[in-house]
């Protein structure tokens, strides 16, 4: 303990990996978490305090073990969740690419209107039911080799009570023949027609879709870019942690 020494993690391009700055933000969410009196308060602020190291021939430290509190609201937890389901998402992307050469990718994003805090949970159980209802439609089902898909929740600060834009991030495997001829493609009026139909809307929702190029470049329509945005945090820390407390613990809670 008297030889004190602060590592510094980097990834393989050489970033240095933000642990301090997640770590600060842990503690601020856990002190909310104490003053809404959540029994996880205390587990949540323990999250990562502890970290074992072991060291190669090279003199290179490896993390080997450490303890997360693994709340879903949890900066650092998040951040860590984040960078795992991207690199997993990725290697199963690889394989599929490998497994069936001709198979196309695509980008579909899903959204609904604002709600309010008292309604989130159940329009997001909506969307869960609706979203699986989209392919089991025919010309949906038709191509589809398969999908992952995550859920997105920002929130609108700017007015009184705070509104929730919940919305999906789905990257879609298609068969080759998706692009040939109507009776396969889909337009982007007709994947928000399915969308509107599965969540029994009763206006026009907003919905996006692109094709996503197959080669892993860090541009904007590569599918690593889409791995990393389907992979990416359900809600982010600057959602939850602003500079007003009051609404900050409301949105927590």
């Amino acid at each position: 303990m008297t030889d004190r020494k602060v590592l510094v993690d980097k990834s393989r391009s050489g970033k240095v990996r933000p642990w301090r700055e997640r770590k600060l933000e842990n503690l601020q969410y856990g002190d909310y978490l104490q003053i809404l009196n959540y029994k996880k308060a205390h587990r949540v602020k323990e999250c990562g305090e502890v970290l074992r190291f072991v060291e190669d021939e090279q003199g290179h430290k490896k993390l080997a073990q450490t303890w997360f509190c693994h709340s879903r609201l949890c900066p650092l937890c998040n951040w860590r969740r984040a960078m795992k389901q991207s690199n997993q998402l990725t290697q199963i992307l690889a394989e599929a690419v490998k497994q069936r050469k001709t198979g196309r990718f695509l980008f579909l994003t899903l959204t609904v209107e604002n709600t309010t805090g008292e309604q989130l949970k159940s329009e997001l159980r909506q969307m869960g039911r609706a979203i699986a209802k989209i392919f089991q439609y025919k010309k949906a089902a038709k191509n589809l080799l398969g999908y992952v898909r995550s859920t997105e929740v920002t929130v609108n600060h700017e007015v009184d009570q705070p509104m929730y834009h919940h919305h999906m991030h789905v990257l879609l495997f298609m068969k080759s023949s998706y692009f040939t001829g109507t009776d396969n493609y889909i337009s982007q009026a007709e994947w928000t027609g399915y969308w509107q139909r599965a969540m029994k809307l009763t206006y026009m929702p907003v919905v996006n879709v692109e094709a996503v190029k197959p080669n892993v470049n860090r541009h904007k329509n590569s599918l690593l870019a889409s791995a990393q945005e389907t992979a990416k945090y359900q809600v982010k820390s600057k959602d939850i942690l602003t500079h007003n407390p009051e609404q900050d613990l409301q949105v927590i809670d």
